[in-house]
């Protein structure tokens, strides 16, 4: 029996720790260990990117999510998936960090096997992951329905995200630094990377005690598969909300990818000093989560998403003026809280896109919608994989072990908010001119929703 009520929530939120967590570290980290400690070619690095987390996620996503709606089992319909994917995680995130190099960085950047090697470790963590978070994220809006539920449960998720956050942003550099002494550098960034691996894949399993998926979904006959992609792809609310939510993931991929970077060049600090900043950021985003909900709760989903994007663009321009370790931490702050705005307000708006789906086809498919979702998520990844390449060495001229550019400094601070205008101007416009599900449309839905779903609990007692 799972846990029910907000012990249930909070249980099942531990999930994020894992998700976020994961997230955070790869995006933040990985083009930073491929670049700067493994000496691999910048521009075949953000080329894996697009075919691990573009090309790749754009076909396994989907098709986990699809596979995920079809499956029937005493278990449920995502938990086997789960049971499977997090184990499975731990050990393709070691195979990330632990590549073998015989604990040298490599004599040719352009090595070809290296290309192979880290282009299927990530091909095959990928699979697991979308096993494992795309089926956690898929319970959420089937479990929990009113706006009130679905919000409360999002802080939740955030809370534990901002935990998952501090562990890749600050507790992963300290582990860096404790264990290079002893296993060298590359070796500590494997032996680090089985750590925090363990605490993703653990958290992801905890959550199953905190949600039981509800049999009346479960008993549903399945959509054919060609039916359902049909209805999936021509769905105006879901692409326009897929627009939306690739930009929040820029958004935040691009900081976490400059950071390391920001900090180590442009502001001259160390490991160290990076705990601190990134400590800071998880802190606003951690302090800000209720008042972003108020907001939310009296405004709905357009205003708070509008109001928080801006706010965290703004927030960015304060790169281009920051010099010391107290401004740094001021700007983590800062951004940080405009973050905890955008998250709660691309979350909930998640479940209405699923909601709406099922008004018109009657039939729950989380799991297929979930899978486009995540796969455009992971986009961003090969975005910000590009975008790195693109402002490093074509940019910059930027060569790791190699005197600094001139432009090294100022090119990274006006990299660093131009990109994240871009994102946000197209978030906006998508937001406000195409995305469909807006006011009145969103109050008439939730009150088909609770309808059709006391429909569907009757036939099952």
């Amino acid at each position: 029996m799972a846990l029910k009520g907000r012990v249930g929530k909070i249980v099942y939120g531990l999930g994020s720790i894992g998700d976020t967590g994961s997230y955070q570290l790869l995006s933040a980290f990985l083009l930073f260990f491929l670049i700067d400690i493994v000496h691999f070619d910048s521009w075949l690095a953000g080329i894996v990117f697009l075919l691990g987390y573009g090309v790749w996620n754009a076909i396994n996503d989907p098709i986990v999510g699809t596979l995920s709606d079809r499956t029937r089992t005493r278990f449920g319909r995502r938990k086997p998936f789960m049971m499977i994917g997090a184990p499975l995680m731990l050990i393709f995130y070691f195979l990330i960090f632990s590549p073998p190099l015989g604990g040298a960085p490599l004599a040719d950047p352009r090595s070809l096997w290296f290309f192979v090697y880290i282009l299927l470790a990530i091909v095959a963590y990928e699979f697991t992951y979308s096993m494992t978070a795309l089926c956690w994220f898929a319970v959420f809006p089937e479990v929990w329905e009113s706006t009130k539920d679905r919000t409360e449960v999002v802080v939740w998720r955030q809370i534990f995200a901002v935990v998952g956050g501090a562990i890749a942003m600050v507790v992963f550099p300290v582990l860096l630094d404790v264990f290079e002494g002893r296993f060298g550098e590359l070796g500590a960034w494997g032996v680090s990377g089985v750590i925090v691996g363990a605490l993703w894949s653990a958290s992801y399993l905890i959550s199953m005690l905190g949600f039981e998926e509800r049999k009346e979904f479960a008993s549903e006959k399945p959509m054919s598969i060609r039916e359902g992609l049909r209805l999936t792809l021509k769905n105006k609310s879901l692409y326009t909300y897929m627009v939306i939510d690739l930009m929040t993931w820029c958004m935040f991929g691009w900081l976490s990818a400059m950071m390391p970077f920001f900090i180590t060049h442009s502001l001259g600090f160390g490991d160290t000093e990076l705990s601190y900043i990134l400590g800071l950021q998880m802190l606003g985003t951690f302090a800000f989560f209720l008042v972003w909900r108020k907001v939310y709760i009296s405004r709905g989903p357009i205003f708070t998403l509008g109001l928080s994007s801006i706010a965290f663009c703004a927030s960015l321009s304060l790169a281009l003026v920051v010099h010391t370790l107290p401004g740094a931490m001021v700007f983590g702050f800062v951004a940080g809280a405009s973050v905890a705005g955008v998250l709660i307000a691309r979350e909930v708006m998640m479940g209405d896109v699923v909601d709406e789906d099922e008004v018109k086809t009657g039939i729950r498919r989380e799991g297929s919608y979930f899978g486009w979702m995540v796969a455009v998520e992971k986009i961003s990844l090969a975005v910000v994989g590009l975008c790195t390449p693109l402002l490093l060495s074509t940019i910059i001229g930027y060569v790791p072990d190699q005197p600094e550019p001139e432009f090294m400094d100022m090119g990274l601070r006006l990299g660093m908010f131009g990109f994240t205008v871009v994102f946000v101007v197209i978030l906006l416009v998508d937001l406000l001119k195409f995305y469909p599900l807006k006011g009145e449309v969103v109050n008439e839905l939730r009150k088909e929703i609770e309808a059709l779903h006391a429909e569907k609990a009757q036939r099952v007692k």
